[in-house]
């Protein structure tokens, strides 16, 4: 009976049985990706030093090579900050910035480092004192690449710690010992299909503060019918009725103008009849309008404060109490302690 399992010819047509053909192939080709791999670092920090925004109109080489090699932005993140680590590029002015660990960079374009003991490395060179002299530092990187070249990045990272414990044994933070406080962070930004994406760090006050506006509006329909919404769904849609109201506000800021003159608004007319309820409210308004803003002719006194107070009684409350009114025909619920 003819046998049916006819192996299957190895991809690189190599003769079987050659361990040690094998293993120098692989060893070849390991080198040769490395390399290339370190020669797309070198493309990525020429095109940081022209700028990518001019270049290809991304905001940061991370998300244009994210898009270019449609990579995680993680990955992507890791790929701009090893290329911009170990290359030297030059800043808008002219000047020119050195690479981090310029030794790395170099046994990188040889093709004999991992990219995992690529970034112990550079971890090390960063948080070197900036006391420590350029030959230490040289030496010292020099150690660390001859190791990295025949070791583990394990063996990396437990001889770069040794480094630190001689060279920084303090750590980098003895100059300000005592706490930071984070200041709020806010990030928006359109994406290409139209939509906005943001995300943001919050000191607790205003957290709290923002936590408190969304419960009530993103609390279920209180109609007695099941909600479809998803509760993501139910805080996006309690955000844009904030922005709706935030917008409605007469006390929303103006956007920043520069030193260019504004033309100035149209000065609302004066009804001509007053309503019943109102009369003597509206007398006692226009007597005391009359004794203090204008003289014995009539004339205004001052039109600015005049604009401001044609103004001051169509003005409504604070758009923000209006989110405790109770909604009609709906029972007190249950809120959630967060939106």
């Amino acid at each position: 009976m003819t046998s049916t399992n006819i192996p299957k010819a190895f991809p690189l047509n190599l003769p079987e049985g050659d361990a040690e053909l094998l293993l120098d192939e692989l060893q070849t080709r390991l080198h040769e990706g490395r390399r290339l791999v370190a020669e797309v670092g070198q493309i990525l920090a020429e095109i940081e030093s022209r700028g990518v925004r001019e270049l290809f109109g991304y905001n940061s080489i991370a998300v244009f090579y994210e898009h270019v090699a449609r990579v995680p932005r993680a990955e992507a993140k890791k790929v701009a900050a090893r290329a911009l680590a170990l290359n030297s590029r030059r800043a808008r002015d002219g000047t020119l910035t050195p690479p981090v660990a310029p030794l790395t960079g170099a046994a990188a374009a040889a093709g004999v480092l991992a990219e995992g003991s690529i970034d112990r490395i550079v971890t090390v060179m960063r948080r070197l004192p900036e006391h420590i002299a350029a030959n230490v530092r040289l030496d010292e990187e020099k150690d660390l690449v001859d190791l990295a070249s025949v070791a583990r990045p394990r063996d990396v990272t437990m001889a770069g710690t040794d480094v630190l414990a001689r060279l920084n044994p303090d750590g980098n933070d003895t100059e300000d010992p005592g706490p930071k406080t984070r200041r709020s962070e806010f990030w928006l930004r359109q994406k290409r299909t139209g939509r906005w994406d943001m995300r943001g760090n919050l000191d607790p006050e205003t957290g709290a503060r923002l936590n408190a506006l969304l419960v009530p509006l993103a609390h279920p329909a209180p109609n007695g019918e099941a909600d479809p919404r998803t509760p993501a769904e139910r805080r996006g849609d309690a955000f844009a009725e904030i922005v709706d109201l935030a917008e409605s506000s007469p006390d929303i800021p103006l956007p920043r103008q520069g030193p260019q003159r504004v033309a100035e608004p149209p000065q609302p007319s004066e009804p001509d009849e007053v309503p019943a309820d109102r009369s003597g409210v509206g007398q006692a308004r226009n007597e005391g309008h009359q004794s203090q803003h204008r003289d014995d002719s009539g004339v205004p006194a001052n039109k600015g404060a005049e604009r401001s107070r044609a103004v001051t009684h169509l003005r409504p409350q604070r758009w923000w109490s209006r989110l405790s009114r109770p909604r009609s025909g709906a029972t007190e619920p249950q809120l959630p302690k967060t939106a």
